[in-house]
């Protein structure tokens, strides 16, 4: 008996060495069939019978022999038969991904006892693996706060990990202090996630460090200086809407990261610009020279597009720098 190739496509190694017999010798009866596949006779029939339900073989004759249908006709139709199979069998294993996320809550329970509206997790190893976590079963969303540098320790993890879930097809949205973004690692994470189809906002005010899965999971850190130190997880509903609140307050005053934040020095030259009529008021206001005052004017002016002091303050406004 040959080897069984067309195992792959639904056939058994019975019903393959029936086929390529029909293949040889068309018109052949069953006892025959028999005899040149080393079957009795009533396995040889099921196997005929198989391969005639398969689309593989037809009766010829007076209907007591049989032939095999062309092996090009044959197998892509069995190539179809098995990838509609198959598709089924993936639509059914993704829609019973939520079957994980019961057993997973058994499984917290015995390891920390019952899971409720706040679950705290210790330590950066933790805190990476809880985000992974639910950044697997998050189906929509993910929303992400970074109020400082990434640590170096975690960012190759933050990295794949996300790059991982965008290409999957969760949506991201996140928000990097400006400090983060000086971190040249983290400026081309940055960019990288925007090439991935993420949105990715900078920010130069205070942030609270924070990740938001689906709109019904958060995780914010314990000490919002340090993320070592560990986190909560949040599914309380009042508590929810308010971070997402936080949220979008924060990304309405954020900005593009590919439009460069202005330094704080920048930022305060700005909210001078709108304040004060004269330069020399406001070299006063800030400390420092007439002239580099001005300096700082005529280049944000011309990174702005703006003719004037004036329309440069409204066009920092409409970008959220001030």
């Amino acid at each position: 008996m040959e080897g069984n190739a067309l195992a792959v496509l639904g056939v058994n190694a019975q019903e393959e060495s029936v086929y390529r017999l029909l293949l040889r010798s068309p018109d052949i009866g069953l006892t025959p069939i028999a005899l040149g596949c080393g079957l009795d006779r009533d396995t040889a029939g099921a196997a005929v019978t198989r391969l005639r339900e398969l689309g593989l073989a037809i009766a010829t004759g007076d209907r007591h022999a049989f032939s095999g249908v062309d092996p090009k006709a044959a197998v892509e139709r069995l190539s179809r038969r098995r990838l509609d199979g198959l598709q089924d069998e993936i639509r059914q294993v993704v829609s019973a991904r939520h079957l994980v996320d019961g057993l997973l809550e058994d499984q917290r329970a015995g390891l920390r006892g019952p899971v409720g509206d706040l679950q705290y997790i210790d330590g950066i190893d933790q805190v990476i693996a809880c985000v992974d976590e639910l950044s697997f079963f998050a189906r929509e969303e993910r929303l992400t706060t970074h109020p400082g540098p990434i640590i170096s320790a975690a960012l190759d993890s933050v990295r794949t990990s996300d790059l991982k879930y965008l290409r999957r097809g969760l949506r991201m949205r996140t928000i990097l202090h400006s400090s983060a973004l000086d971190c040249r690692r983290i400026n081309r994470f940055a960019t990288e996630l925007t090439e991935q189809g993420a949105q990715v906002r900078g920010t130069a005010d205070p942030l609270e460090r924070m990740v938001i899965f689906d709109r019904r999971t958060a995780l914010v850190a314990t000490d919002p200086h340090d993320i070592t130190r560990g986190a909560l997880v949040i599914r309380q509903p009042g508590l929810l809407s308010h971070l997402l609140a936080l949220f979008e307050r924060r990304w309405s005053q954020s900005c593009g990261v590919g439009e460069g934040l202005p330094s704080e020095i920048e930022r305060a030259v700005l909210r001078t610009m709108a304040g004060v009529d004269k330069d020399e008021a406001g070299a006063r206001a800030l400390d420092m020279s007439l002239r580099t005052y001005r300096g700082h004017v005529a280049a944000l002016m011309r990174r702005l597009g703006a003719p004037n002091r004036f329309q440069a303050a409204l066009a920092a406004r409409d970008r959220n720098w001030i």
